[in-house]
């Protein structure tokens, strides 16, 4: 009898290992063959279709970013699950979804960060609830109250409220990597009324990426132009700074660095591509006004639309945004260079 119970037990536990094994590889499986399809039509049949526009920009079936990323292992807990990615020298994530049978790419990571802070601790400040594995000190807790005010701000220039969103507080290292993908301080990453940041709480440039999300998201260009334009200070102010945005306009003007993969790869090679954005988002935001760059981003989520054309169409043509940038610019470094 004993023994019988014995071989049930380890034929029960060979069954279940054998399943988990079945399921161990099912996103990278995944992946690879989303990165074979050939047309925009089959990679929507890997992407939720509200976030294809943004998904599909940076990782482009064929793009040479893609080519170097390497699937290195997944995570799955439910229906949500992520798969992590080496591309240079950088890890990255990617989140999934289970819709029916199929696992769809996501940017909706709240179920996936609910599932690993579930033991975490909950803080309301205002509309914003942060999550934290410890409490929050004092001095942090009014850096929130800040962020409260910011969140005021952004409401009244973008026309909307939002009741209320979760900030992930991340400490440094591994919990970091785990949580917000980053390692260095201060970092941070913006998902559908979710913010990740690493020991800050008050990332005012993630919020901006939350507002610009509720009206829609595609190219990194124009969301990290809205973003750094409404939630961070001038990035061109100084000499240095101004003459490698020049450079980067001189080199086929601002319109290069709207190809979703080019952007995202000059960024990790460390180039001023954020700075660009910022620039060229102010400057229409200036000339043209916020009902304007709304419609932009509202825009973008269509993948069918050619961002330049719409720019053009709608704005200017690329020649004068050029000569205009150049010409902020040059300005920049003249005053910088004078003081």
């Amino acid at each position: 009898m004993l023994n019988k119970i014995s071989l049930f037990i380890f034929m029960t536990f060979s069954l279940c290992q054998l399943g988990i094994a079945q399921q161990s590889h099912v996103l990278i499986d995944r992946w690879n063959e989303y990165i074979k399809t050939k047309t925009t039509d089959e990679a929507k049949a890997f992407i939720e279709p509200a976030n294809f526009g943004s998904i599909y920009g940076f990782v482009q079936p064929g793009s040479e970013l893609v080519n170097n990323m390497k699937p290195l292992s997944e995570e799955i807990y439910g229906h949500s699950g992520r798969i992590f990615l080496k591309i240079y020298d950088f890890k990255i994530w990617i989140a999934f979804k289970q819709h029916n049978e199929n696992w769809m790419m996501t940017m909706d990571e709240n179920e996936l960060l609910e599932h690993l802070t579930s033991n975490w601790i909950k803080t309301q400040v205002g509309s914003v609830t942060y999550v934290s594995s410890s409490p929050l000190s004092k001095e942090t807790l009014k850096e929130a109250e800040l962020f409260t005010l910011e969140n005021d701000r952004l409401s009244k220039e973008f026309g909307i409220k939002l009741n209320d969103f979760k900030y992930y507080y991340a400490k440094l290292g591994e919990e970091a990597e785990n949580i917000v993908g980053e390692v260095d301080k201060g970092a941070g990453k913006a998902r559908f009324r979710a913010i990740k940041a690493v020991e800050t709480v008050n990332h005012v440039h993630e919020l901006a990426h939350i507002y610009a999300y509720e009206f829609g998201n595609g190219n990194p260009f124009i969301d990290e132009g809205v973003a750094t334009c409404f939630g961070n200070k001038n990035m061109t102010k100084k000499a240095k700074k101004a003459q490698a945005v020049l450079n980067l306009i001189e080199n086929n003007g601002y319109e290069k660095y709207l190809n979703p993969p080019t952007f995202v790869e000059a960024n990790m090679q460390r180039k001023d591509v954020y700075a660009l954005a910022q620039l060229t988002l102010k400057y229409w935001k200036d000339k043209y006004g916020m009902a304007k760059i709304k419609s932009l981003i509202t825009i973008q989520k269509n993948s069918e639309i050619d961002i330049l054309k719409y720019i053009e169409d709608h704005f200017e043509k690329r020649e004068i945004t050029n000569s205009a940038l150049r010409e902020i610019l040059k300005n920049n470094i003249e005053r910088a260079t004078i003081k």
